[in-house]
């Protein structure tokens, strides 16, 4: 696959307060009695040629639920993306819910092929969707669709064979903070025919916290050698979003050279805590 991404949201676990990248930051904001989660994206992604690009391949209208919170729905096109086929047959969707926290919710797949399923959280934003469960082909089998009812608009889709949306962005909703708690960086190369020069090139990673569409807090760029499959950690500077609901954080990549077949990899954390504790049961 040129594309893949896995996702994950999840409160910090001993192995998180043992990570030598983010576990420090962790143990301190449980200690000031806030309420850390983690958003963790694992992403493979073709890059495109000399341009920017924000991480974000597989989503069309832009769902902004912030006034009227709605159902979001899960349909499947192949026959077998159902409750009982051989390809998808639970997809996670990760956002912000209807109170304003983060949250996911597994949806089981339709028994019948080509059948909207609804979730139960009414959601003010999207993040993405993976397939969770699937039967004995082990992915998706056709395109799986993040919709409204009646699908006139989809908001994610998961490409056939995927199991996954594609993408970075994180909304920080009103009452949390966050910043990117960790980016690693890699990337691998298939040489061009006619290209003798494509190792020891790389990938050029831009962090994005924006505040809107059109306003940027920092423009931070860092340059992603040619180091095989491994990962590096980037060691980047931290800036922290005071969030707002339209607040997001996200990351955009480009190739430093034309036709070099080159597919970054990333593994991007995102730590969001909470600021006013009190509103959910928590020690002040």
């Amino acid at each position: 696959m040129a594309n893949s991404n896995i996702i994950s949201l999840r409160r910090p676990t001993i192995y998180d307060l043992n990570d030598r990248y983010i576990g420090s930051d962790l143990k301190g904001l449980l200690n000031a009695h806030y309420d850390p989660w983690i958003f963790d994206f694992l992403i493979t992604q073709e890059a495109p040629d000399t341009t920017l690009a924000e991480i974000r391949v597989d989503f069309t209208d832009e769902f902004n639920g912030e006034t009227t919170p709605i159902v979001l729905y899960v349909i499947g096109a192949d026959a077998q993306d159902k409750a009982a086929g051989t390809g998808a047959q639970v997809v996670t969707i990760y956002g912000i819910d209807a109170d304003g926290n983060p949250a996911s919710e597994a949806v089981t797949m339709h028994a019948t092929a080509a059948t909207q399923i609804a979730s139960t959280t009414l959601w003010k934003r999207f993040i993405g969707a993976q397939v969770t469960q699937a039967g004995a082909g082990g992915v998706n089998a056709g395109a799986i669709l993040i919709t409204n009812t009646g699908q006139t608009a989809t908001y994610g889709t998961i490409a056939a064979g995927e199991n996954a949306t594609i993408g970075t962005r994180v909304y920080v909703p009103a009452n949390y903070n966050a910043y990117i708690g960790s980016l690693r960086a890699g990337m691998k190369v298939v040489p061009h025919a006619t290209d003798e020069e494509v190792f020891g090139q790389g990938i050029v990673v831009e962090p994005m916290y924006l505040k809107s569409s059109v306003t940027r807090l920092s423009n931070d760029y860092y340059w992603v050698n040619n180091i095989g499959n491994g990962l590096v950690e980037l060691g980047m500077y931290r800036d922290l979003v005071i969030g707002a609901n339209t607040y997001y954080i996200s990351m955009k990549h480009a190739t430093k050279t034309d036709d070099a077949n080159q597919v970054g990899m990333y593994n991007l954390r995102i730590i969001m805590y909470g600021t006013t504790n009190a509103l959910r049961g928590l020690p002040a």
